[in-house]
């Protein structure tokens, strides 16, 4: 009953209406336009993806035709060689030489090489062998062809044979004719007929031209293609043979197109070179992208949904919990309870009606506070003044009464401590400001000090002030030096055997009061002067405090009146003692004429 009761008085709510009614009408357009636009978006970009892809391959596949038809130019360079020493057509000259045994045929040849590996940087040597089976080579490196291996291979022989008028490509394969090549490359191979000696092109053949292209000539191609890591290009010969390929252990094998329906593929036939240029991509990976940024959409479109509900939830908050404040207080003051403030959030209408049940509360509470309260207040006020002066007056009066006891019976030393102790608890015991001249403190140190020179002897103490008397006007908070001396008696120079001294010292630097309290105690080691400038810095936790109270109280009223900046600086080395600057702001009494 009691959760049906309260689900009644939510339904009833302002807080409630307002939130419903803000979801309602910012939830429903948002996801019904969210749903529309993600399968709008994805099915375009699918679409976008594939066609991308498709015109990455078309683009590979003109690139490829356009070198094979660069190869096949450059093998007909033997056909439009310059008119030779104006001996005639490059073939011509070479069958004359062979027959006539020239002597120049070496440099005719070698030169010729040194064109055809000049005109392209891809091209890495270049071999022309003649007919009875000699040849020479030229490598971009300088090496020469191994004289142990058969060159050209047979079967290259037999098939320079059978198409003996046209470019012939060899597919890739080791360049293992040069010692330590290493190098991987295709061949292109020619005949080179001699077509002046005979009609047309069924001249005799005169030798043929071989010339090893390196892979890099495809990488300079596929590099620019902005693909996946695991989509795959292949280009691949007239008979499937795969000449290049970005996964390099494929280079060689036949093709073989995946039967997962995973994979698509895009084919484009190069019509000169009869090659094929194969583009392999994964769907999903493809799609992955696609996805990932449709999943981010959806973040945060879902991250926009949230939002909605936050601010229809605040904005209905906003709106109904200043109200329930304000009557929640309101039964508050109904019990007699006047200190109840409702705080005041907007400047609206709700800011207005917490800013008039404020001004009722106060009123009330100063009608009654004038005729009641007001008078207990002034009684304790009375009272509490009365028990301040009388207080220390008795303590005065009592240590007066001490001293001259000791006088009488002329105890002098103890005498003079009381006299001590009695204008030292005077300078304590006096409510006045919270700041004193250096004067004042250093009058009260002096009483200290002579108090501790009586208890343990001129033997063991001295006390040395070097303080300038253009000084003795600087303000500082009162007992602040005090705490100093008494921590440099008792853990400086009281473990330390002989006499000690205190020296106490003031200076102006940069602006700041610096006071300085040294003595030549036994010192700190540096794991206790560490834990000690912990302390001072407010690291260490307060249960796990231990010793140095009086020097952490003084450094926290200064940071507390001044700032961080000022406060204490404490150095001490082992068996020689510690120093403690307390660093002020430099302000000086003003004396009123």
């Amino acid at each position: 009953m009691l959760n049906l009761f309260q689900f009644g008085r939510l339904r009833k709510s302002i807080f409630a209406k307002f939130a419903f009614s803000f979801i309602i009408v910012g939830l429903i357009p948002l996801l019904v336009l969210s749903f529309f636009s993600l399968n709008t978006y994805g099915n375009y970009m699918e679409r976008y993806s594939i066609n991308n892809f498709e015109q990455m391959v078309l683009y590979a596949g003109k690139n490829a035709d356009d070198l094979y038809t660069k190869y096949n130019n450059i093998s007909k360079m033997m056909y439009s060689y310059g008119q030779y020493a104006n001996n005639g057509q490059f073939g011509r000259v070479i069958a004359e030489q062979v027959s006539q045994k020239d002597n120049r045929l070496t440099a005719t040849v070698d030169e010729f090489l040194q064109t055809v590996v000049a005109s392209d940087v891809h091209i890495r040597s270049a071999a022309f062998v003649f007919t009875e089976g000699g040849y020479q080579d030229l490598n971009r490196d300088g090496s020469r062809i191994d004289f142990r291996f058969q060159y050209p291979p047979v079967e290259w022989k037999r098939t320079m044979t059978e198409n003996s008028k046209e470019l012939v490509l060899f597919p890739t394969h080791p360049q293992e004719y040069y010692p330590h090549s290493g190098m991987t490359v295709m061949t292109f191979s020619r005949n080179l007929i001699d077509v002046i000696g005979s009609p047309g092109l069924d001249g005799k053949v005169v030798g043929s031209l071989f010339f090893d292209v390196s892979l890099s000539a495809f990488d300079e191609i596929f590099q620019h293609l902005t693909t996946d890591q695991k989509d795959v290009m292949y280009v691949t010969d007239q008979e499937g043979r795969i000449l290049y390929s970005n996964k390099i252990n494929l280079i060689g094998q036949l093709f073989q197109p995946s039967d997962s329906e995973v994979y698509h593929y895009v084919k484009h036939d190069m019509p000169n070179s009869n090659w094929s240029v194969i583009g392999e991509v994964n769907k999903n990976e493809l799609f992955n992208k696609i996805n990932g940024i449709k999943r981010t959409i959806a973040i945060v479109i879902g991250l926009c949904i949230l939002s909605l509900v936050v601010v229809a939830v605040w904005f209905s908050n906003n709106l109904s919990i200043p109200i329930r404040q304000i009557i929640r207080n309101m039964t508050r003051v109904e019990s007699g309870d006047f200190n109840m403030q409702v705080q005041v959030r907007t400047s609206d209408e709700i800011g207005m009606l917490a800013r008039g049940f404020n001004r009722m509360t106060d009123r009330l509470k100063s009608f009654i506070d004038e005729v009641y309260v007001a008078q207990i207040k002034q009684k304790q006020a009375e009272l509490t003044a009365l028990k301040s002066q009388i207080r220390p007056h008795y303590l005065y009066n009592t240590l007066e009464v001490i001293r001259m006891s000791a006088v009488a019976n002329d105890d002098d030393e103890v005498a003079d401590m009381i006299l001590s102790l009695s204008q030292q608890l005077k300078y304590v015991l006096n409510y006045g400001e919270e700041h004193v001249t250096l004067l004042e403190e250093k009058t009260n140190i002096e009483q200290y000090f002579r108090l501790m020179k009586l208890r343990y002897g001129d033997h063991r103490l001295a006390l040395d002030l070097r303080i300038d008397s253009e000084l003795l006007n600087c303000i500082l908070p009162k007992l602040s030096i005090q705490p100093l001396v008494e921590n440099a008696i008792y853990h400086g120079i009281m473990p330390k055997s002989g006499k000690g001294t205190i020296r106490i010292t003031g200076e102006i630097e940069r602006g700041l009061f610096m006071l300085t309290v040294d003595d030549d105690g036994v010192g700190m080691t540096e794991g206790k002067l560490q834990m000690l400038r912990d302390k001072l810095a407010g690291n260490v936790p307060p249960d796990q405090e231990v010793g140095g109270i009086g020097i952490k109280n003084v450094h926290d009223r200064i940071t507390a009146l001044y700032g961080p900046e000022f406060g204490i600086r404490v150095n001490s080395t082992p068996y020689i003692g510690t120093s403690i600057q307390m660093i002020l702001p430099y302000k000086k009494e003003v004396k009123s004429v």
